[in-house]
């Protein structure tokens, strides 16, 4: 008989599981990070976007001012810790719009400012998200 153990099935791979994971594993990393911050930028511009459109249906409304608009615009931003890095109302003064002008809100921030983790997504580095909403102005007859 034959005393002679068998060998494993997987005896001359026994660090190749580990190679392998140490190869795939920064690449599914950068997917993950990157699908996170590709979100990121979803959401901050979906924000935008309802940040400037509470603040045109403000400067829509007769007798709103300029601080009536930034006023709502920053309240939507704050709830959500963004701050813009720029804000352009048009017409400058939006009391002075008569019914039926168009009032335009536009809100920017750089896109370096809300990352979480910057410098993952190629193509997003300078890039300025925008929301621009235009409102005709109410009034009466």
């Amino acid at each position: 008989m034959n005393s002679k153990p068998k060998k494993a099935w997987n005896q001359g791979e026994r660090g190749s599981a580990t190679v392998e994971f140490a190869l795939v594993l920064p690449i599914l990393m950068l997917m993950l990070f990157g699908i996170i911050e590709f979100g990121r930028v979803l959401s901050v511009q979906h924000l935008l976007n309802t940040a400037v459109r509470e603040g045109a249906r403000m400067a829509a409304l007769p007798g709103a001012d300029n601080a009536t608009v930034i006023a709502k615009v920053n309240e939507v931003l704050s709830g959500a810790g963004v701050s813009y890095d720029g804000l352009q109302l048009t017409p400058a003064d939006v009391s002075s719009a008569s019914r039926n002008d168009p009032v335009t809100v536009r809100v920017q921030v750089n896109y370096e400012s809300v990352a979480w983790v910057g410098g993952i997504v190629p193509g997003f580095g300078g890039t300025q998200l925008q929301g621009v909403v235009v409102m005709r102005k109410e009034g009466f007859i």
